[in-house]
């Protein structure tokens, strides 16, 4: 099971990083504007702890002043979540031989704000994007398509608009569906384009909405997303989890028979 487990995250994590070629030359000023210095590339986020457990961090960028940028994403923010993000900023650290910012993106208003050791005292940037301004920027986004402006689209913040807050009352599910069907416009021809801005909607938004919100989403834009590795990787991690719940009753009867 553990192998299988560990797969799934490794599909998970090949998608991201292909797709995440997409922030190649741009900046995360929009997010914050202390992040200006250009994204350079995609660093690896599979962090080894034994022979036999491994973790993924989120998202790790080397930017253009050679330090890393490390991005993780968390509706509401634990304890415990500050504990794992901080073992993940050491390790990016150890790994990539550079100066990592560590940036959590949540929704909510944090009350956890760092996490302190007698070895160390970690203080990421927490940016909750529910305080900015869906429908404000998708008046910004339309009003380009149609004026042909296409390449003057951020599209990193149209990634990242359905956790954005909406005074109209739209949640982040119907905002996520509204970017997946913005895409083939913003990408223009761009199929691969396209495939990458939907990978990564799906897959950076899943953290934020349930799972039955989700696959309504999928569903209903079934034919635009037709072959998608972000929607096979959340099919397979689906599966995963289906074959753990059926498998339990027996596992637990096993245990319960070898006492």
């Amino acid at each position: 099971m553990q192998t299988q487990k560990v797969n799934i995250y490794q599909n998970q994590d090949k998608v991201l990083k292909e797709s995440l070629s997409l922030f190649k030359g741009s900046t995360l000023d929009f997010l914050d504007e202390e992040l200006s210095a250009r994204i350079e590339d995609i660093l690896s986020t599979e962090i080894t702890e034994t022979t036999t457990k491994k973790s993924f961090a989120d998202n790790a960028l080397r930017l253009s002043n050679d330090t890393g940028l490390h991005i993780e994403g968390e509706a509401e923010i634990s304890t415990s979540d500050m504990k794992r993000f901080a073992s993940y900023h050491i390790d990016l650290t150890r790994m990539h031989g550079i100066s990592f910012t560590t940036v959590i993106i949540t929704t909510k208003k944090s009350t956890v704000t760092g996490y302190t050791s007698p070895s160390m005292t970690f203080t990421p940037k927490i940016i909750n994007l529910k305080e900015r301004n869906a429908d404000e920027t998708l008046k910004t986004i339309n009003g380009k398509l149609e004026a042909g402006e296409h390449d003057s689209i951020n599209i990193l913040e149209l990634i990242y608009l359905p956790l954005y807050g909406s005074k109209s009352g739209k949640s982040a599910a119907e905002l996520l569906d509204t970017a997946i069907k913005l895409t083939p416009q913003v990408a223009k021809d761009d199929k691969q384009k396209q495939n990458k801005l939907q990978d990564l909607l799906i897959l950076l938004t899943s953290t934020f909405i349930s799972d039955e919100e989700r696959n309504k989403i999928l569903e209903a834009n079934m034919l635009r997303l037709e072959g998608n590795p972000a929607v096979k990787t959340l099919e397979d991690r689906g599966r995963n989890q289906k074959a753990i719940e059926i498998l339990k009753p027996c596992f637990l009867m096993a245990t319960t028979l070898m006492k």
